[in-house]
């Protein structure tokens, strides 16, 4: 059964559009241990991307996929377009499309473009439009009552000059107070209370996003081997020191990355006053 609805957000494949479809898998040695299987495909010369899940894994490593198809699926009815998302589509029956053997259900969105580039060629103007844009992305979500809980970068896309956000697996309502038993955050972006077993929040949010950006004005990724480097940096040893072409950038930054969730900046609307105002 295809989904079918007008929303702005919502792709209109019928059967019949997908029938004969050729799809390249294209997937991370991380994915795939996940039993995530991702395709690519073209149709009227616009790129795709068809996510589902392979059907024998255990329920933790299930659990991300039909995370993220839940949290899609509030938006199928929605009628006003959701900025921050990719146009996208649910779709069953895939299994007449797909060779492996996976779950009925399947991830349709658009391919969107990589957001952050060579920051070498860009203008303080635009680099500042481009922090705007993704705490305007971030914010959406937030205002909606979720929390992303996986931000990186290449979880930012360009598309019809709007920054959206992809990969919802680890989606959580801001309201829940729940701690999951295991790992669900990349300790490259972790804040330093997700180290101490506290559960996600807001401010663990921005904190990625800090250090997104971070990454991004340094031109240069953090670096550790193992978990417990990941928590020593964050938690006690994580110094901000950008580029003197940047320095405007410093206090935004430093009121992202605060060690202490409480001394940290968790009203986005704030940090983009800031962004702003700073050395305009």
């Amino acid at each position: 059964m295809i989904q079918r609805k007008k929303p702005q957000n919502l792709l209109q494949f019928s059967a019949q559009d997908l029938d004969g479809i050729k799809l390249h898998l294209n997937i991370k040695a991380k994915s795939l241990t996940l039993g995530r299987l991702i395709h690519t495909f073209e149709k009227d010369q616009q790129q795709y991307w068809l996510k589902t899940q392979a059907i024998d894994m255990n329920e933790n490593n299930q659990h991300g996929f039909v995370n993220e198809i839940g949290f899609y699926q509030q938006f199928v009815d929605q009628t006003e377009p959701i900025d921050f998302l990719l146009p996208f589509q649910i779709v069953t029956d895939v299994n007449k499309i797909i060779a492996q053997e996976s779950s009925n259900t399947a991830l349709i969105i658009s391919h969107g473009q990589t957001l952050l580039g060579d920051i070498r060629s860009s203008s303080i103007d635009r680099i500042k439009a481009t922090f705007f844009k993704m705490l305007d992305a971030v914010e959406q979500m937030h205002c909606l009552g979720w929390i992303h809980g996986d931000l990186k970068g290449e979880h930012f896309l360009e598309f019809e000059q709007r920054v959206c956000l992809i990969d919802f697996e680890q989606v959580e309502k801001i309201s829940s107070t729940q701690l999951i038993p295991y790992l669900t955050a990349t300790p490259r972006y972790m804040a330093p209370e997700l180290f101490h077993g506290e559960a996600k929040t807001v401010h663990s949010d921005i904190y990625a996003l800090g250090i997104i950006f971070y990454e991004w004005l340094t031109g240069q990724r953090l670096v550790a081997k193992n978990y417990e480097e990941w928590a020593y940096l964050h938690c006690q040893h994580l110094i901000i020191e950008l580029p003197q072409h940047f320095y405007m950038f410093e206090k935004l930054i430093q009121r992202m990355l605060a060690k202490q969730k409480n001394s940290r900046e968790h009203n986005i609307f704030k940090l983009k006053h800031c962004l702003l105002t700073e050395n305009a």
